[in-house]
């Protein structure tokens, strides 16, 4: 029996039609001999806007890097001689207002980068720039308009949603608007939605994945303006080798889904690329299971050892063996992130996880005979938990000491788990769902969808617990601290032996996370404000959220 897809079916498309082949050789060639600004082009402004988040110790520069996505659009019309802007207000304490008088400095088209949890941002700035600039353009890519096109249609003044990967549509879309020709245009412009004369909205057939990640162009970090800061460019980037993910996990929403990898010889130009120019000397690869396929990884690593970089990466528990683990210690991983998330049989099955706890202490003892940290990825209130697996979970985390994050289950737009959580009524409705995920931190004060019927006190100790057992993340000697980053939970204890090795003693009495202030207004997305009282009173009512913390304050 064919296998049932969990996202929507237009991600499963691939870009492989002519037009796509010509942005595609394109983008190739602009990137040997990238095309000199011109001016009498439209100006387009690509805003990053903040993110609730923290990081535990060690991690504070995931926060503040680069990333692929931003930079790759911005790069792509940059090489085709487009004046660009990449506009960062993550960690700014008023982003809207940031955004906003930088927009107004010179706008032509605007361009938003869409996250899980920016949804009220992205929709308050654009009714700012509507309200100002009714001419300008708005267009949003992203993970979160991808997976909920029609409410940015319906609920914003989103003009343009590209859905999936952007590289192709955003050349398109930029040249049909510079030589004026949207409205004949963007009904054949694949992979959008759209408004048309009467404000209705569009919808195209979509652009589908590239099949050939070799084409992207090398990254241009100095569009971001870090790299005009005093301090320079961070050492440290996010990057990847591949896009997509051969699993269907339930609480998981993937952009593109469908697997593609850059050619080693790629990478080697990319890594290359980003030493020499850029003196990063540290990379979160962010490929979704970085070691799928024994004889690729060791073919990457065999790349990555020769660029003297230290490095992290996502994978699973499945994808670990002894030839894999050496090739990635001999490549300069530090740590290796798998995405444990539960050890209760029942949850990882219902989760669609392809894993178990035997697979898990098999390729923790595998990575640590190997020489690697092991970093545990958990999660607290997926369904089917018992307080007897949680429990299991808790003391295997204090065992080892081996966590890198723990967070309450999310119930991301797109995935299954959200798609229940609509259907049984825990979502009140879909815009209070987005607003309410701009809150989240991941700390343990949360507020929290129940859907595993747990006590909140239950699961409160238990993410009490799991967070306490941090290990030290890669970067501890991070230099590019934000002027506004708020600090949390310090903790006197340090772990284990392991920790204090590679950290020295009270590497985290003074913090334990770090992350930019929540933005103001948060307050008036509490559960108690968005969700039915009885889904509030079985998650948020035992401890104070940071955005309760400021409503008081204000």
């Amino acid at each position: 029996m064919a296998r049932k897809l969990s996202l929507a079916l237009e991600l499963y498309a691939d870009a492989n039609g002519t037009v796509d082949q010509r942005y595609i050789d394109q983008m190739r060639n602009q990137d040997s001999e990238p095309v000199p600004v011109d001016p009498s082009l439209p100006r387009f402004t690509l805003i990053v806007g903040p993110s609730p988040f923290t990081m535990p110790r060690g991690w504070e520069f995931f926060l503040t890097s680069p990333y692929e996505g931003a930079t790759y659009i911005s790069t792509v019309l940059h090489n085709a001689g487009y004046p660009v802007r990449i506009v960062d207000v993550r960690y700014t304490p008023n982003p809207l207002q940031a955004a906003y008088k930088q927009i107004n400095e010179g706008t032509d088209v605007l361009g938003i980068c869409t996250f899980e949890d920016n949804f009220p941002f992205c929709r308050e700035l654009m009714a700012m720039v509507r309200d100002a600039h009714p001419d300008i353009p708005i267009i949003c890519g992203g993970s979160l308009v991808t997976s909920v096109p029609a409410i940015f249609m319906s609920d914003t003044d989103c003009d343009i949603a590209v859905i999936s990967e952007g590289e192709i549509t955003i050349l398109e879309l930029m040249e049909s608007y510079a030589r004026g020709s949207w409205k004949q245009d963007l009904p054949t412009i694949k992979g959008i939605c759209y408004r048309d004369e009467k404000g209705n909205a569009r919808r195209t057939p979509p652009r589908g994945q590239m099949m050939d990640l070799d084409a992207l162009p090398r990254m241009r970090l100095d569009l971001w303006p870090q790299s005009r800061s005093p301090l320079g460019m961070q050492p440290q980037v996010i990057s990847s080798y591949s896009r997509g993910c051969k699993m269907d996990c339930s609480f998981c929403y993937r952009t593109t889904p469908q697997v593609r990898a850059k050619s080693p010889e790629k990478m080697d130009r990319d890594l290359d690329w980003l030493k020499t120019q850029y003196g990063v000397d540290f990379c979160f690869f962010v490929d979704l299971t970085f070691s799928s396929h024994r004889g690729q990884t060791i073919e990457m690593c065999d790349v990555i050892s020769q660029h003297d970089l230290r490095w992290t990466c996502l994978t699973r528990c499945a994808d670990m063996d002894v030839p894999r683990i050496n090739a990635m210690r001999d490549a300069g991983a530090d740590i290796i992130l798998y995405g444990v998330e539960s050890l209760g049989s029942e949850v990882l099955r219902e989760a669609r996880k392809g894993s178990s706890e035997n697979l898990t202490v098999r390729a923790m003892r595998t990575t640590f005979d190997g020489g690697v940290r092991f970093g545990s990825l958990l999660i607290v209130g997926l369904p089917n938990e018992t307080e007897e697996s949680l429990s299991h979970m808790v003391q295997f985390a204090e065992q080892y000491n081996h966590v890198t994050r723990v967070k309450y289950l999310s119930a991301m737009p797109g995935t299954t788990v959200y798609r229940d959580a609509v259907q049984n009524k825990m979502i009140r409705t879909e815009i209070d769902h987005l607003n309410w995920l701009s809150v989240e931190q991941a700390l343990h004060e949360d507020e929290f969808l129940n859907v595993s019927g747990l006590p909140e006190q239950v699961c409160r100790d238990a993410y009490k617990r799991v967070y306490d057992a941090y290990q030290p993340g890669p970067v501890m000697d991070f230099k590019h601290w934000p002027e506004h980053f708020q600090y949390f939970h310090p903790q006197p204890a340090d772990g284990t032996e392991r920790s204090t090795s590679y950290s020295g003693t009270g590497w985290r009495a003074k913090w334990s996370s770090a992350a930019a202030p929540l933005v103001p207004g948060s307050e008036r997305y509490t559960l108690d404000k968005v969700a039915d009282a009885e889904v509030a009173k079985v998650g948020s009512t035992l401890m104070d959220c940071g955005a309760k913390k400021l409503a008081v304050e204000a």
